[in-house]
């Protein structure tokens, strides 16, 4: 069986994960799958639409890969679903990650899960022809998993932004997604569950770097991103040794074209030609209080990740 190469891009969500995965999907043998984990869950259980716009089931991609992953077993979305409910509970997720990232058994969810997802990858390669297949599904434990599968070669980039930004992002209503036909917002998050989400999601990016080799690792600011988008792009594909051109038409234009991402936010309908700039909203319009609680709330990531001054950085470092 020829080998596929899978990008796993962990990180906190309203981190810029869903426009970077549709970027990179528009470079030459990759496609982005969007987040697979929910394939089973909101794309086939609940209905939700591929990003071409089709209901999963009956989208020319997906379909094909459905039934070359689901043939000759007796898996339902259902069983597995619940099995990725499983492995992604509070208490088992050291556990998960540890066990998928070494390939281990023994545990009947993540045996479950790791079959089907061993049939989806190839599946998804042979039906699109990609020789990368980028998943952004952004928790660790899915990485893990993936990491643990024998024929995929894998990576992973972990991506964060401020969290005073994704705390501001979260906090939105304006963002509607579809369900089963309708229309309806998209679930926002307080502050303080927000940043512990943020927090909980570092941390475990932090656990699974542990069993993934340094040259399969990179890290990547949303900020960074957003101020140099076609520099960052080139050298993710060369991250991921992939020497085909990038597909922006100047440093910060792509055209986006129809994708079959499963799930995501919804900013991956979005299709034409696409300006990567910074979402810094949260800076001019979020009260200073607010901030302020999510710096404290934060700080050794932040420390780790860059996000405090020199001044506030030198400070915590002598305490």
């Amino acid at each position: 069986m020829s080998r596929t190469t899978v990008l796993s891009i962990v990180g906190p969500g309203r981190s810029g994960t869903t426009i970077l995965g549709s970027v990179l999907g528009e470079a030459d043998g990759v496609v982005s799958a969007g987040e697979l984990r929910w394939l089973w869950r909101q794309g086939l259980l609940e209905g939700r639409p591929c990003g071409c716009g089709a209901a999963v089931d009956e989208c020319p991609v997906w379909s094909k890969v459905l039934a070359r992953a689901l043939s000759g077993g007796d898996e339902t979305p259902s069983g597995i679903a619940a099995a990725l409910d499983e492995l992604a509970s509070r208490r088992h997720r050291l556990r998960a990650i540890r066990l998928g990232a070494l390939g281990r058994g023994g545990w009947p969810a993540l045996e479950r899960v790791r079959a089907v997802t061993a049939q989806l990858v190839p599946a998804i390669a042979e039906v699109t022809g990609a020789r990368v297949i980028v998943d952004t599904s952004k928790r660790a434990q899915d990485a893990a998993l993936l990491a643990g599968l024998p024929d995929v070669d894998h990576y992973v980039l972990h991506m964060v932004r401020d969290p005073r930004a994704v705390a501001w992002s979260w906090q939105r209503s304006d963002k509607t997604i579809r369900v089963g036909g309708a229309t309806r917002p998209m679930a926002t998050r307080e502050l303080v569950p927000s940043v512990a989400r943020w927090t909980e999601n570092s941390l475990c990016a932090e656990v699974l770097r542990r069993y993934v080799p340094p040259e399969r690792w990179m890290f990547l600011r949303y900020e960074d991103f957003a101020a140099r988008p076609q520099e960052t792009v080139s050298a993710i594909l060369a991250f991921l040794r992939q020497p085909v051109a990038t597909p922006f038409e100047d440093e910060d234009t792509v055209l986006l074209r129809e994708n079959h991402t499963v799930a995501g936010n919804p900013n991956r309908f979005r299709t034409g030609r696409v300006r990567i700039a910074l979402d810094d909203e949260w800076s001019r319009s979020m009260p200073v209080r607010r901030q302020l609680a999510v710096r404290a709330l934060a700080w050794p990531f932040l420390l780790r990740y860059g996000y405090l001054s020199g001044a506030l950085r030198d400070r915590f470092r002598r305490a």
